[in-house]
């Protein structure tokens, strides 16, 4: 297997793993903040873990995927109470879309055709799973959305910044979400019981080996623009498992939007990964 399959199934398999933490989330009642800082407890020891060390040395890079990871959860979750979950998820995966603009207008870095065409059917099979569009939620809810698709192409962007290593880049954005805990005593919501315990440490799993395996695929030299249409994956499954576990039937338009969805990351990643060995 070629270095870019090998990146693309790392990038597939963090897409899936963080797929259950929309699962998780609904099996609580924790606010935003709560969730957010318990969650990064856990997935910060498993990245530490899996670095060897959990000292690290913060730099501009390392501050900006930092500050995206965590504004990205904090915004998500919060944006859950203010609007429905089909919204918050809709418009966070815009991110791609940023990450294209961002690109091309900053870095006149123009994206692969495959890329673009790609990211169309990805949006397109997001927007078929949730298939309601953006009513039934607040103004602020949806800007709180909207806001962290920006946040979230941040992560995309700035991984790799100056050379820095993904897993690095990854593991201080946890740290940074672990400040929040400051907010868990005010939570009226919070209870420390076997069956929350086991949630918590059920989310901090998702984040964390989602994450480990998002940043090995970045280490591997997958694109940022690449790496956020294969992370699509999280928002298509995430209803099948609340289906299978909660009896939530996702509907013909969920079904028929993930198959867009996962068609549109097989057929760009094949696509790509035979250029690669016909120019090689």
């Amino acid at each position: 297997m070629d270095k870019q399959n090998k990146a693309a199934l790392y990038a597939l398999a963090g897409g899936i793993i963080w797929s259950f933490s929309g699962l998780f989330s609904r099996m609580v009642s924790w606010n935003s903040f709560t969730l957010v800082a318990l969650r990064a407890l856990v997935a910060a020891v498993i990245l530490g873990l899996s670095r060897g060390s959990f000292r690290i040395r913060p730099n501009k890079g390392l501050w900006l995927c930092g500050l995206g990871i965590s504004m990205t959860s904090l915004l998500y979750m919060t944006a859950l109470h203010f609007t429905s979950t089909a919204n918050a998820v809709v418009l966070q995966y815009t991110a791609s879309v940023f990450v294209i603009l961002y690109l091309f207008l900053v870095k006149r870095q123009k994206p692969l055709k495959s890329e673009v065409i790609a990211t169309f059917f990805v949006i397109l099979g997001v927007c078929l799973c949730f298939s309601g569009g953006l009513s039934g939620g607040t103004l602020l809810g949806n800007l709180l959305g909207l806001l962290s698709g920006m946040t979230y192409a941040v992560v995309f962007l700035t991984t790799r910044y100056a050379g820095n290593d993904p897993v690095d880049s990854v593991y201080f954005g946890t740290l940074l979400s672990c400040l929040m805990a400051v907010a868990v005593p005010f939570d009226p919501g919070f209870a420390v019981t076997l069956r929350d315990l086991s949630i918590m440490l059920g989310l901090g799993c998702s984040l964390g080996l989602g994450y480990l395996f998002f940043s090995l695929g970045m280490r591997y030299g997958l694109s940022p623009v690449r790496s956020c249409i294969i992370s699509n994956a999280e928002p298509v499954l995430n209803p099948i498992w609340v289906f299978l576990i909660l009896g939530e039937h996702p509907g013909v338009m969920n079904v028929v939007g993930a198959a867009v969805v996962l068609a549109a990351i097989t057929v760009q990643s094949v696509y790509e990964a035979r250029r690669a060995k016909n120019r090689g």
